[in-house]
């Protein structure tokens, strides 16, 4: 990203005129007009290569990485000393071609009016009564699958299809591409995610934090979350349940009553890790079997190179049952590697994974995905 100034001053003497006389080298340079609150500008660049082979014909793009998108954020939080704080939150993505969607037919193609609003919120939070939120942000049972201690989020997590969900299988028989692509049958189940909501938030209890929210369609959710630690060893926990009328319309065969799911990881101090994840959607109808879904990674996470910051490693393995059809079955292999630079505050990461289909009376050659990238944190 750059920016390209014309003017008959050079540079140095157009700063010098920005910034006050009187201005300290430690003073921020963006201030909220209201000193009752402290405004806060972050946000991140996360760019990738990704490689795809069906079977057939191995297609390069160049994607957004959404297991963490590209985004900008505007956070105000009160200064307020008293019980009472308040605060707000815009969030914006900018996921230009997604690496979740993108197929393998449009590497010609570059999808620049990708823009998403993550969050758009208010809060009140009291010390003793918890927290309320208002607005579009994450639901009670967003990251419930996602717990992962493993360092290697940022290369592939439990919602396996962010990385080539929109690459196409290829019929073995006819070796034609199918109109089925990996984010058709993988999912990972994690709760009702981002959504406009009413959301509180139970004061914290030991090590656990409670959540409900009611989202804008009628769906109501409920989540527990848990982080603690026990002698060399880091926990992270969460499990959750909502009906599922945000999945769809009750006249839709592909609807779902409820919704639970879960996940835990474990990291010792020695940085070997393990997560679990997994959720189950009842089906509202008698022709239509249950939505199931498992995730599990190992992983190892040190520092060999501690001038440059953690590395991580891990393998890991997805499978989801009937997404799109009955008896369907997909399976996700890979292996994550993440390395960090803490002086430039970048991660680079690689992944590679393999993904596979099967299908009552059809046979599709299976997947072969790796992505290469940069995310930048500012």
């Amino acid at each position: 990203m750059s920016f390209t100034f014309r003017s008959a001053f050079p540079p140095a003497l157009m700063l010098a005129a920005m910034v006050p006389a009187n201005a300290q080298a430690d003073d921020p340079l963006v201030r909220s007009e209201n000193d009752d609150y402290r405004l806060e500008i972050s946000g991140q660049l996360n760019r990738a290569l990704l490689v795809a082979d069906d079977g057939d014909k191995t297609t390069l793009l160049n994607v957004d990485n959404n297991n963490s998108s590209s985004r900008i954020r505007f956070v105000a939080e009160s200064t307020n000393d008293g019980p009472l704080d308040a605060g707000a939150a815009y969030e914006a993505e900018f996921t230009i071609n997604n690496s979740a969607s993108i197929s393998q037919e449009e590497g010609g193609e570059n999808n620049t009016e990708a823009f998403e609003a993550r969050r758009a919120e208010v809060y009140l939070e009291h010390e003793r009564l918890g927290t309320l939120w208002l607005g579009q942000g994450p639901t009670a049972t967003d990251s419930l699958t996602q717990q992962d201690l493993s360092g290697t989020m940022n290369a592939g997590f439990s919602f396996t299809s962010l990385v080539g969900g929109g690459i196409l299988f290829r019929d073995s028989g006819t070796g034609q591409l199918s109109n089925t692509d990996l984010g058709d049958v993988s999912d990972n189940l994690d709760g009702f995610g981002r959504n406009t909501r009413l959301r509180y938030d139970f004061p914290e209890i030991g090590d656990w934090e409670f959540r409900t929210s009611v989202i804008n369609d009628g769906a109501v959710d409920a989540g527990a979350f848990y982080s603690s630690e026990f002698n060399d060893l880091r926990i992270e926990a969460a499990f959750g349940v909502g009906n599922a009328s945000e999945l769809g319309d009750i006249n839709d065969p592909a609807a779902y009553d409820y919704q639970m799911s879960g996940s835990i990881s474990v990291r010792n101090d020695n940085g070997y890790n393990l997560t679990f994840a997994t959720g189950h959607a009842a089906s509202r109808v008698s022709n239509r079997d249950d939505l199931t879904f498992f995730y599990t990674k190992a992983g190892y996470r040190s520092e060999p190179f501690p001038q440059l910051g953690n590395t991580a490693l891990s393998v890991d393995w997805g499978q989801t049952r009937n997404e799109d059809q009955n008896n369907d079955r997909s399976d996700v292999i890979g292996v994550q590697l993440v390395q960090d630079i803490d002086v430039i505050n970048t991660e680079t990461y690689a992944t590679v994974r393999r993904a596979s289909l099967d299908r009552d009376a059809e046979q599709f050659d299976d997947l072969l995905i790796a992505m290469v990238g940069f995310r930048l944190d500012f």
